[in-house]
């Protein structure tokens, strides 16, 4: 959390440009880096709420393109094409839960994040049982050589959870977005090129 003297730059432009909130410049800087999103594409987005990346998926994606938000809390934007909001909780999704459409994504996000304890290793490990659970829906769902992103708190088991990545991904990578605040241990592991 930001100190309450100082204001979140991030949280202040986000507010001016329209997004529920300040995540948002975190995907932008990934996608001005990896072009992770196209147009037309269809791209599902775990753990969506409030919607800042629903919102700048489907900007991109255009009216030929689809977006899929699955969260237990509903998105504060306005939804409509191409966006589609399931209300479920990621950990007992199923695949007859998705619809047919999103079977054939060409991206899979996840922002999921664990309520956080304090406790360092705790987070850790529950950031990675989140981080594993999208890993198995963008198995379900990602076509051929699409791509995956996903946030996990840093810890000892990340190098077996990036290892695990290198097994469906022709390249895997990491990124610390400029936008994560300094003291957060959160970075985002990109795998492009999915193999089944």
């Amino acid at each position: 959390m930001a100190h309450p003297r100082f204001k979140d730059s991030y949280r202040v432009k986000a507010k001016q440009e329209g997004y529920p909130a300040r995540s948002v410049y975190k995907l932008q800087e990934i996608q001005q880096r990896y072009g992770l999103i196209r147009p037309a594409n269809v791209v599902v987005d775990l753990g969506c709420h409030p919607g800042s990346w629903l919102q700048y998926c489907s900007q991109i994606v255009g009216p030929q393109g689809r977006v899929l938000g699955i969260d237990l809390k509903p998105p504060t934007i306005s939804l409509g094409p191409p966006i589609t909001f399931l209300k479920a909780d990621v950990l007992a999704l199923s695949r007859e839960h998705l619809p047919d459409w999103s079977r054939e994504a060409d991206l899979v996000l996840s922002d999921l994040a664990p309520n956080t304890s304090g406790v360092k290793w705790l987070d850790h490990q529950r950031s990675l049982e989140l981080a594993l659970r999208a890993l198995d829906i963008a198995t379900w769902v990602l076509k051929e050589r699409g791509n995956f992103l996903v946030k996990v708190f840093q810890g000892e088991d990340s190098p077996a959870f990036h290892k695990k990545m290198k097994g469906f991904f022709k390249q895997v990578d990491t990124e610390k977005p400029r936008s994560s605040r300094q003291e957060s241990r959160e970075v985002y592991i990109i795998g492009r090129g999915y193999s089944s």
